[in-house]
């Protein structure tokens, strides 16, 4: 009992400790370079969501998909998003992805990234593998 009673004193700064905001851009190819990446919305409660997601670039911006989410709800409510990337959260405004061929568009980078995995795991036709698409905006 007492060594975790100490393993939960040490862990507790790290548990609550916040992530900073980063002032400099992310680095899309960096980013780009994993297969997956954290963001952050905001609860109704106003706690933070932390959602790992596949992620991929397309023309310069992060872009993302998915389905029905809890955070793609906090998006609706709030159109902000935070990447979390190298040790800081990166602080975007979501722009959301309506027309058709922007959706068949970003479905392509996401073919183009993923290969194998995104077919078997998203037969439907490019622009139909989900039902919510966005864009990310680096906010000034």
């Amino acid at each position: 009992m007492k060594r975790f009673l100490v393993c939960i004193l040490l862990l507790a700064p790290l548990a609550c400790a916040s992530t900073p905001v980063s002032t400099s851009p992310l680095d899309w190819a960096e980013a780009d370079e994993r297969w997956s990446i954290h963001v952050v919305t905001v609860d109704p409660s106003g706690n933070d969501r932390v959602t790992r997601i596949w992620m991929a670039v397309e023309g310069g911006d992060g872009v993302l998909r998915t389905n029905d989410t809890r955070w793609w709800a906090n998006l609706q409510r709030e159109p902000s998003i935070r990447v979390r990337h190298g040790g800081a959260d990166h602080v975007f405004a979501v722009k959301l992805v309506t027309e058709q061929s922007e959706k068949i568009r970003i479905d392509e980078v996401f073919l183009e990234k993923f290969g194998g995995w995104e077919r078997m795991m998203f037969p439907q036709e490019r622009g139909e593998t989900h039902e919510n698409y966005a864009r990310l905006m680096r906010r000034s």
